[in-house]
């Protein structure tokens, strides 16, 4: 393992995982400040409104940051085609799982990772896809 990705991964391991209660909380400000956003772009004013589009960024990050390691245990699944290194793989499925946190919806129930896993293997295998390609 090279050093910038024994960085990385103890950088993410200090960050503390998410309970259910709070994977909904984070989805909900998403969600309060996406509204509060299409309400600013039709003209709306008021500090409430941009309140809560800066809450919701805060939170997607928080969002992102707290599941990164679910991003690297399913990139290392996959092998690595010459050329390509296992922090390229990790940058595709971070991709994928700010696409999660976009789409998730907290009202169906499912545990976030188990919706996340399927954009993160998407953005992987989309990535070794174009590779392949260009050999």
């Amino acid at each position: 393992m090279s050093d910038s990705v024994g960085q990385y991964l103890n950088e993410i391991g200090l960050v503390p995982l998410l309970t259910a209660q709070e994977e909904r909380e984070l989805s909900q400000t998403i969600e309060k400040g996406r509204d509060a956003a299409d309400r600013l772009e039709r003209g709306e004013r008021g500090r409430e409104l941009q309140r809560a589009v800066r809450d919701a960024a805060a939170a997607k990050d928080r969002f992102i940051r707290a599941n990164l390691r679910l991003v690297v245990s399913i990139a290392r699944r996959y092998p690595l085609p010459s050329g390509m290194e296992l922090l390229d793989l990790i940058q595709e499925g971070n991709l994928g799982l700010e696409h999660a946190v976009d789409k998730f919806d907290w009202r169906k129930g499912f545990k976030f990772s188990i919706y996340a896993t399927f954009w993160i293997r998407q953005a992987i295998g989309r990535a070794l896809d174009q590779k392949a390609s260009l050999v």
